[in-house]
């Protein structure tokens, strides 16, 4: 016949000798077992000594990333056959929030739990977190309490524990800048209610960029019965059949209109961690093309992403060294490619990964720098040399530049590659 007890229960039967096993103060704790077993009230915090363990987690994470809520180790002597859970969340202000609204999946498979527990091991109930809003700053550093009832037992039920736990977990989410290219327009000189067609928005923080235009002439407007200035743009808007609204950079040397420019925006002065990434069309380049290039030239501070005259991607980053790699990447000509680059600076160690079409194709450690803020605006698609002239411009089209204020994982990087081959935006949380 088993027995079953709270943990209030065993510590008032602990001098008659009755055999339990409880442990932690972190929440309530039930065993049933058919057997007697020893009281051992070791800390939630440690993993040995009570006959399960149980450890509670602190994590954090953006989109797509995987976080432990709770590790569970087996010292029982059997392996323990059945886990399941059921979770509960609340925000920070005590409201009840869906659980797949913060972790990926549907009602039955939130948690990732282990099947078994092997003898003298440790396993962990985890989950994935989703996307949760188009505006990270709605978002960003939200703290949510994660309570878990878990329950664990051995073949037959002769031993099995019930738990009440409960986690913290904060949403990192990395997302910075995303200029969306279907916002750009061409307006009609005859519009008095259109932008004046330069601009091109940052749909997640407000770091705008803009295009150029140039004076080509006057267009009569019958409606207003006048003539007005008509411009071009560059670059280009076009529409591709597979990405819809693109932009297209002409590529002419020394030609200061096939760019886009930002402010001086200090959320893009990247000096530690951070991710680029963008569709290119690369129609063939004349010179070392920049995809991104926050720089200045003089004083060698900032980051640069680019392309050489073969079409291999280079990196650069700057601690007045003026040091950039040259990858042996190659990316194809006439055809769509998805580029990052991840910037990774933890503990005085870097590490840099270049992806192409959302697969790492090379990783460096320690060969460069974290960069150091740059005056000069975040230009897209062009760069400067050390007379501030724009000389390195992509010829080609781009599409859903992207920047990030961490190192994306393998996985995010993945997830953006497939949810953004359509044209669709794509998400680092699938």
């Amino acid at each position: 016949m088993s027995k079953e007890w709270t943990r209030r229960s065993a510590l008032a039967l602990m001098g008659s000798g009755a055999g339990l096993l409880t442990w932690g103060t972190g929440g309530f704790t039930d065993v049933t077992a058919d057997r007697q077993v020893n009281i051992d009230t070791t800390a939630d915090d440690s993993s040995s000594g009570p006959l399960v363990g149980v450890e509670t987690k602190t994590s954090s994470g953006g989109p797509g990333e995987t976080v432990s809520l709770i590790e569970l180790t087996n010292n029982l002597g059997v392996n323990i056959n059945d886990v399941s859970a059921n979770v509960e969340i609340k925000d920070s202000n005590g409201n009840i929030v869906q659980p797949d609204t913060l972790f990926k999946g549907g009602p039955n498979n939130i948690l990732d739990i282990p099947d078994t527990i092997a003898t003298e091991s440790t396993e962990s109930i985890k989950a994935t977190l989703d996307t949760l809003s188009s505006a990270p700053a709605d978002s960003d550093n939200s703290t949510y309490d994660v309570t878990l009832d878990v329950s664990v037992a051995t073949k037959n039920d002769n031993q099995k524990v019930t738990l009440e736990r409960a986690s913290t977990v904060t949403y990192d989410d990395p997302r910075l800048s995303y200029w969306d290219f279907a916002t750009v327009r061409n307006p009609s000189p005859c519009d008095d209610n259109a932008d004046d067609g330069t601009l091109t928005t940052d749909i997640w923080s407000g770091n705008n960029v803009y295009r150029e235009r140039d004076f080509s002439g006057f267009v009569f407007c019958r409606r207003k019965f006048e003539f007005r200035r008509d411009y071009d743009y560059e670059p280009i808007k076009e529409t591709d059949e597979t990405r819809g609204s693109v932009l297209g950079f002409g590529g002419e040397y020394s030609s200061n209109t096939s760019v886009l420019t930002a402010g001086d925006s200090d959320q893009l002065d990247f000096t530690g961690g951070f991710s680029l990434s963008v569709w290119i069309y690369s129609t063939g380049q004349n010179n070392f093309a920049r995809l991104f290039s926050k720089w200045d030239s003089g004083t060698e501070k900032g980051y640069q992403f680019f392309l050489t005259g073969s079409d291999n991607l280079g990196i650069e980053t700057a601690k007045q060294t003026g040091k950039y790699i040259t990858t042996d990447v190659s990316v194809a000509s006439n055809q769509w490619s998805h580029v990052v680059w991840t910037h990774r600076s933890e503990n005085d160690e870097v590490e840099d990964r270049v992806y192409l079409n959302g697969t790492e194709r090379r990783r460096y450690k320690n060969e460069l720098g974290d960069p150091i803020g740059s005056d000069e605006p975040l230009r897209i698609g062009n760069g400067i040399d050390d007379d501030d002239n724009l000389i390195f411009p992509f010829n080609g089209l781009m599409d859903e530049p992207k920047a990030y204020d961490t190192a994306l994982t393998t996985e995010q990087v993945k997830s953006l590659y497939e949810t953004s081959k359509d044209g669709d935006g794509g998400s680092i949380g699938g």
